[in-house]
């Protein structure tokens, strides 16, 4: 499925120029900063995030229901790979205790903050660890995906009930200043 997005400036009366990302750090330093582009109701628990296996997760996030979801970014084409990828590193994160959680957490953060704090700060209540990484989401952010990543995803959501998104992402020129869009695959 090829999605292209275009915005209009109401004001000018013309076409928003696209833009680019100076790399792929870039979108992650934004994100992490600035989660509320994917999900407001997420806390970043985690950057680069080294597993088991060596690789590093790009962002480890929790929502409020304690859900961990594993955020792999990619600048341009996410490949079929990249679904493997996440499923590795979401089979990871699955085997985590609280305490490692809140660990990766608290070295995130300088130690300034607990995972208890935050969450108890984002949401108004008391983190229940009964609760913590009883399921693990995964969300691949990319500009664009191939047919068989679009395939893939949606045979693992649709047959196997895999929680796994695309959320992808454009970035537009406006009076010199650069502008991100984005949109989910599916809600």
């Amino acid at each position: 499925m090829a999605m292209a997005q275009i915005v209009w400036s109401l004001d000018d009366k013309s076409q928003l120029a696209t833009s680019s990302l100076v790399n792929e750090k870039e979108l992650e330093d934004l994100i992490y900063e600035h989660i509320e582009i994917l999900n407001e109701s997420w806390i970043v628990v985690g950057r680069q995030v080294r597993t088991i296996s060596g690789k590093y997760i790009d962002l480890l996030c929790m929502d409020h229901d304690g859900d961990m979801i594993v955020v792999e970014l990619k600048k341009d084409l996410t490949p079929r790979e990249v679904t493997a990828q996440a499923i590795d590193y979401a089979s990871c994160v699955a085997r985590l205790s609280v305490e490692e959680i809140a660990q990766i957490y608290l070295s995130g953060s300088n130690e300034n903050e607990t995972l208890n704090e935050a969450y108890e700060k984002k949401f108004n209540r008391q983190l229940d660890e009964e609760t913590v990484n009883t399921r693990v989401k995964m969300v691949i952010v990319a500009a664009q995906m191939d047919d068989s990543t679009e395939r893939i995803i949606r045979y693992l959501r649709d047959t196997y009930d895999v929680d796994i998104n695309i959320l992808f992402f454009n970035i537009f020129e406006h009076n010199s200043k650069r502008l991100i869009s984005r949109v989910w695959f599916e809600e």
